[in-house]
């Protein structure tokens, strides 16, 4: 069977939850994968949660026009006016395309909630703020904590009359070799795993980290 003949595999947890590594996973079994942006030669990058926001208000399928890709992660499109987690649309996914498996990528909440904070040096929590008026990053943190536990138990509820299209996976905790039996249609190799992207424990110069930081909080960024 190929690629485009097995289901879709949709990663519906969060950001910061080893997203990449998942879509390496797959890629590295030779499925065609869409990691957070669209990306084409001679073309303009589209985030991938803006393409499924933009399809979703028009009324077509959520993935219109990137439907040919079999594995779909970091779903996620923050402006300084929008805040649109595409993982939250499962419903709809699953209406389109009702074959689809999602993974239900998990990791320790108030882990997953510093590691967003830091992300982009900080520009990301402010951005996702002002998206939704919130006043403070301990809002923006608050938000993160309720939206965690409604999108978690949201998923186990909808996916509970269909078992065998959910599969969570705690990156901090679980085997990938579990998951990959789960998955033996797919023949993802275990080789081809591993938690990239992390931060945690790198050390960089001062001046190294400060022009991080002035990049991460002044480039040009969409704004709608």
């Amino acid at each position: 069977m190929t690629s485009r003949q097995l289901p879709r595999v949709v990663l519906v947890g969060f950001n910061k939850c080893a997203t990449r590594s998942f879509a390496r996973l797959f890629e590295g079994a030779g499925h065609p994968s869409l990691h957070h942006k669209l990306r084409r030669p001679l073309r303009r990058s589209r985030t991938v949660a803006r393409i499924m926001r933009d399809n979703l208000a028009a009324g077509r399928k959520a993935f219109h026009g990137i439907e040919e890709f079999t594995f779909y992660s970091d779903l996620v499109y923050v402006t300084d006016k929008v805040a649109f987690e595409g993982n939250s649309a499962y419903r709809e996914i699953l209406r389109d395309y009702p074959d689809t498996i999602l993974i239900l990528n998990l990791r320790d909440r108030e882990e997953w909630i510093r590691s967003r904070m830091k992300h982009g040096h900080g520009e990301f929590a402010d951005r996702y703020g002002k998206a939704l008026g919130l006043r403070s990053f301990e809002e923006v943190q608050e938000h993160w904590r309720r939206m965690w536990d409604e999108h978690v138990a949201g998923v186990r509820d909808f996916m509970s009359d269909r078992p065998g299209q959910l599969i969570e996976f705690d990156i901090d905790h679980d085997r990938i070799e579990d998951l990959i039996a789960k998955l033996p249609q797919y023949d993802l190799r275990a080789e081809d795993w591993g938690v990239t992207g992390q931060s945690r424990g790198r050390r960089m110069s001062p001046r190294v980290a400060r022009a991080k930081r002035v990049w991460a909080h002044f480039r040009a960024r969409p704004r709608r």
